[in-house]
């Protein structure tokens, strides 16, 4: 189940970056708790219920791409929105593979910020809309609906004829739209076995997916590649 976005933990060592952003989302009406290393982190993360985690990648004790894995395993999804005075490529699809939402880098503002907690929260919003459907066993997007009982996609009432895996991977991109995925996370999820020993599998079956999937598939409007890292399902439709 999704929840609104209400209370968000900031994990950040440095004092007056924490407060800062502690005051602008108090400003706009979420409650915040406070985290100063990544072993009070996961600690607070444990004790407590919360809808959003802002989280620095440099942290004393734990560093935040274990604390990242440590809230993916905790069995709920909780957006995570990474912040980090890093801002070499490598670092930002680290972040997004251990199952970051999003990334923003050091030194950066306070619109900046706020403007993409805001986007999370609404994503999440949307999400929760679409609980009843999935209790129906099926997400609808505009005219293409999504059967996770049938196991099967259809656009404008026509059956896609998706194979297992390329069903599988619609659907993991479906559940969290605007969410990116590495190549080597859908590979493992999807169960995806590699034919030349690389991750690049999945683009052959993106490709084909996509042949059934869109109007156009030289201009996907439903799962959009994500440059350098892997592929998203469209977030046009929170």
């Amino acid at each position: 189940m999704f929840a609104a976005i209400r209370h968000i933990l900031v994990v950040e060592d440095d004092a007056d970056i924490a407060n800062l952003l502690r005051l602008h989302l108090e400003q706009e009406g979420y409650k915040t708790v406070h985290a100063k290393d990544g072993r009070e982190a996961i600690d607070r993360f444990d004790s407590g219920h919360f809808d959003m985690v802002v989280l620095d990648l440099m942290l004393p004790e734990v560093d935040g791409m274990e604390v990242c894995r440590h809230i993916r395993n905790s069995g709920r999804y909780v957006p995570v929105m990474m912040v980090t005075a890093k801002s070499e490529d490598a670092n930002k699809v680290a972040g997004l593979e251990v199952g970051a939402d999003d990334y923003v880098t050091k030194p950066f503002s306070v619109a900046e910020v706020m403007a993409r907690v805001k986007a999370l929260a609404r994503r999440v919003e949307v999400l929760s809309q679409f609980d009843n459907d999935q209790a129906q066993g099926q997400l609808t997007y505009g005219d293409l609906v999504i059967h996770l009982d049938k196991r099967i996609a259809e656009r404008n009432g026509g059956d896609l004829e998706l194979t297992q895996k390329e069903f599988e991977i619609l659907r993991i991109l479906a559940l969290t739209p605007g969410r990116p995925y590495s190549r080597r996370t859908l590979c493992e999820r999807a169960g995806v076995e590699s034919f030349d020993g690389t991750d690049r599998t999945i683009d052959t079956h993106i490709k084909r997916l996509r042949a059934k999937l869109e109007p156009e598939r030289n201009r996907p409007t439903f799962i959009l590649t994500v440059w350098g890292f892997g592929y998203k399902f469209t977030d046009a439709f929170v």
